[in-house]
């Protein structure tokens, strides 16, 4: 667990600094105590089930994200859906549209 709240801290600071959201899969058993973690930062959280093992945790500073959240599809397939997902993740509109001419 030492390693996965090393990442979910960075993860948290980094949407505290201005990132929309980030995402994390986690093991079930860590989920408690990631989420008392991410409170100690003020910030949302959203947890998705992958498996009865694994989770899909969100983290994110503003409400209206959670809406953008849940709109994404898990596997983008349209150009859409990377950008939704890029810029959720805090990528500029250059990194994604890279991304998206290699694609």
């Amino acid at each position: 667990m030492e390693f996965v709240q090393g990442q979910l801290a960075a993860y948290c600071t980094m949407v505290k600094n201005g990132k929309p959201a980030a995402l994390l899969s986690i093991k079930s058993c860590h989920v408690e105590s990631a989420l008392a973690l991410i409170k100690t930062y003020d910030l949302h959280s959203y947890v998705e089930n992958l498996s009865d093992e694994r989770k899909s945790l969100w983290v994110y500073k503003f409400p209206h994200v959670l809406e953008v959240i849940k709109s994404t599809k898990q596997a983008p397939v349209t150009n859409i859906d990377h950008w939704m997902l890029g810029k959720l993740f805090g990528y500029d509109e250059q990194s994604i549209n890279d991304f998206l001419e290699k694609a």
